[in-house]
């Protein structure tokens, strides 16, 4: 009797309901807020992906692509000051003929305004000027010194109120903006006067935090910018076009010092940003790291027309409950089980979907899952440990698919206290773990052994790193040495003060996998004679009073490893102050070199052999304890999904079986297909089973 009212109730939902329209995927949670800003991951992450597109993609090879981003030119603009407008006029026609122009160098364009010559190259290669400048007559270039002035606030208002009153300015021949806080003064008579006029005036404004420089004699100055040209017909799903105003928008909201996204550092080589046109942005740099596609890469781009009218608290999470993106799907309406459902973007610019519908959807139960497989209703599970216990006594009704490990769990030292400041008590630490007693498998997701800092597979990196393995009688020696010996009883370590070796390890409570890998690493820990307190923390209390201030001994974290290689702001010293990104405070100058080699280094084998020598470094300082890495399980129908791209083939698309085995199944999600078996009916009590 129970049983078939089960059926009846599942039944008339079925036929009540438009699942034969769309493509389904049963989900084990509620979806969140659908949030670019804020790491997420499961299926509020993917269906993040599916509504926000980033300006920049990886390819199946992981190289950086454009994407909402058409192209990207860089070029260097050197403007030189000529000792009088004939010589310039005589420069400037020799740089046309090519007779200034170094071989290999390409002129975009030049311009003469009377002794003052621009000569835009493309690229920006260091030493691009010098060797421009080289190829000039010298008794064509101006005699200059220059003086370089920087403010903290508008330079151009303080400077204009020097100029009021200076008595030496008459000595200034030319003066260049660069950006709101800084100028090139170009003087020439008695400098001495006029430097020391300056020095006063803004030794008595230090509220402008001044800072004056000379450059010595120059007769040039050279600018670094980029021209972004962004996507034509590219729109947001309320039908607005996307510009340059949205990309100015999400670059000034995320980089300011409260954003919510910590992106500011990623972004210090720009002077500034404007748009040019609608499509077209030029960026000013104050330096050039080879890395600075990958700072756009990381930019999550927002609708400036509707954010810039949201204010007040809350403004952020109501648009982020239901979002506006320029993705492949849209948000039709959120569902009452907590799933929602999508739509294709039918304006997409690589080509709308096949597929119109997804989605998600949170089933009452087992029996209701099994009843929309069984009737083809369902392509993709998020499996719990009941249905996963059901695939593995039904083989061949469904197929696992397991991503790419993109999350690593691990435990940050506080290096500023003690015995974290010393780095053989960390590697006794790591020793004394046994990875293979901690990692399980959960339905949704696996674990393993951490291999890398960086992405799986990405291209500037070919080496595994190598971790401490587990050695414990290494991890009692190493203690030993430093001094920590067992106590007669109870086996507890102790220094020669008789103060014990104990540590608390702070935890998000709301994590119960962090709560149960903490605690089977204490118990690990114990075997050593280290006494360790699990203490579980509020997320809240755990951000704000613990890691912004750095009041922890331990902490147990987890991070999505991002497709880039810098990682300037996890490791170098500059980062290590309470509340930044190198939340253990590490401070290596070998570290730090590698960091800043690797923000600039242009040659994909010296960036292969960085990136081998910070995962050496790192895993030889031991910052912190890496627990594993984790990714995505997935259960598909078989035979019930297939990767179709419409942009192949001429537009025509290309339709294939999705792979079992292809872990990076995640980047093509947006393509995913109902397969040939997929044929949806509409099925009737006669043809159903009762769960087993």
């Amino acid at each position: 009797m129970l049983g078939g009212s089960w059926l009846f109730d599942e039944v008339g939902a079925l036929q009540l309901s438009h699942e034969s329209e769309a493509f389904v995927c049963a989900i084990d949670e509620p979806v969140g807020y659908l949030n670019p800003l804020a790491p997420s991951t499961g299926v509020t992450g993917e269906i993040t992906d599916l509504i926000f597109d980033p300006l920049l993609i990886r390819d199946e090879d992981l190289n950086l692509r454009p994407h909402l981003i058409e192209s990207w030119t860089s070029r260097t603009v050197v403007t030189v000051r000529c000792s009088s407008e004939e010589a310039a006029g005589e420069s400037e026609a020799k740089l046309r003929s090519g007779e200034y122009l170094p071989e290999g160098m390409k002129m975009l364009a030049l311009d003469r305004t009377g002794s003052v010559l621009t000569v835009v190259c493309q690229g920006m290669e260091t030493g691009l000027e010098e060797k421009l400048i080289a190829e000039f007559d010298p008794a064509n270039l101006g005699d200059y010194l220059l003086v370089s002035l920087k403010v903290d606030h508008s330079v151009r208002d303080s400077f204009e109120a020097f100029l009021k009153g200076s008595v030496e300015k008459t000595q200034i021949r030319m003066i260049e903006y660069v950006g709101d806080r800084e100028l090139n003064l170009f003087v020439r008579g008695d400098t001495d006067l006029f430097l020391r006029e300056l020095e006063l005036y803004y030794e008595a404004n230090p509220a402008l935090e001044p800072h004056i420089e000379v450059m010595g004699e120059r007769s040039y100055t050279t600018a670094r910018e980029m021209l972004i040209d962004l996507k034509e017909r590219v729109r947001w799903h309320d039908g607005a076009s996307f510009d340059s105003a949205d990309v100015i928008f999400s670059y000034e909201e995320l980089t300011r010092p409260d954003s919510p996204l910590p992106l500011a550092s990623s972004f210090a080589f720009v002077e500034s940003v404007r748009a040019l046109t609608p499509l077209r942005i030029k960026v000013e740099c104050r330096e050039v790291p080879a890395t600075m596609m990958e700072s756009w890469e990381k930019l999550p781009v927002l609708p400036s027309h509707l954010l810039t009218r949201l204010s007040g608290p809350g403004a952020l999470d109501a648009f982020f409950a239901n979002p506006v993106g320029t993705g492949p799907y849209q948000l039709a309406t959120r569902r009452r089980d907590g799933g929602v459902e999508l739509i294709a973007n039918e304006g997409y610019f690589r080509g709308a979907p096949l597929e119109k519908r997804i989605g998600y959807r949170h089933y009452r139960s087992l029996e209701s899952i099994l009843l929309a497989l069984r009737s083809d209703r369902v392509e993709v599970i998020v499996p719990d440990e009941r249905f996963t216990d059901w695939s593995n006594r039904n083989s061949g009704a469904v197929s696992a698919l397991q991503g790419e490990p993109r999350i690593q769990h691990f435990v940050a030292w506080n290096l500023e206290r003690t015995p974290f400041d010393r780095n053989p008590v960390r590697l006794a630490l790591a020793k004394a773990v046994d990875s293979g007693e901690l990692l399980r498998n959960t339905p949704t997701e696996f674990q393993q052994p951490v291999t890398s800092l960086f992405y799986p597979g990405i291209p500037y990196c070919d080496s595994p790193m190598e971790l401490p393995l587990h050695d414990p009688r290494g991890a009692e020696n190493l203690l030993d040495a430093e001094g920590y010996k067992r106590a007669e009883g109870n086996g507890l370590r102790k220094d020669g003060n008789g103060d014990e070796l104990q540590f608390t390890l702070a935890v998000n409570e709301a994590n119960p996998e962090h709560c149960r890998l903490a605690a089977a690493l204490a118990e690990q820990w114990l075997q050593v004679g280290v006494r360790v307190e699990v203490e579980e923390v509020e997320w809240g209390e755990l951000l704000t009073e613990r890691l912004l201030t750095r009041d922890f001994d331990a902490v147990f974290l987890s991070w999505e490893v991002p497709y880039e290689r810098d990682r300037y702001r996890v490791w170098h010293s500059s980062e290590a102050g309470p509340g930044e990104g190198n939340v253990s405070g590490l401070r290596d100058p070998v570290v730090d070199e590698i960091l800043e080699k690797l923000r600039r280094e242009e040659d994909p084998d010296e960036v292969k052999i960085c990136t081998a020598r910070l995962q050496e470094a790192i895993a030889r300082l031991q910052p912190c304890f890496f627990v594993c890495e984790t990714g995505r399980i997935l259960t598909v129908r078989s035979g019930g999904v297939e990767v179709f791209r419409p942009e192949k083939a001429g537009g025509k698309g290309e339709r294939r079986p999705l792979a079992m085995e292809e872990s990076r199944w995640e980047r093509n999600r947006p393509w995913w297909v109902r397969g040939a078996t997929g044929t949806r009916s509409e099925t009737g009590p006669a043809s159903l089973s009762e769960p087993e």
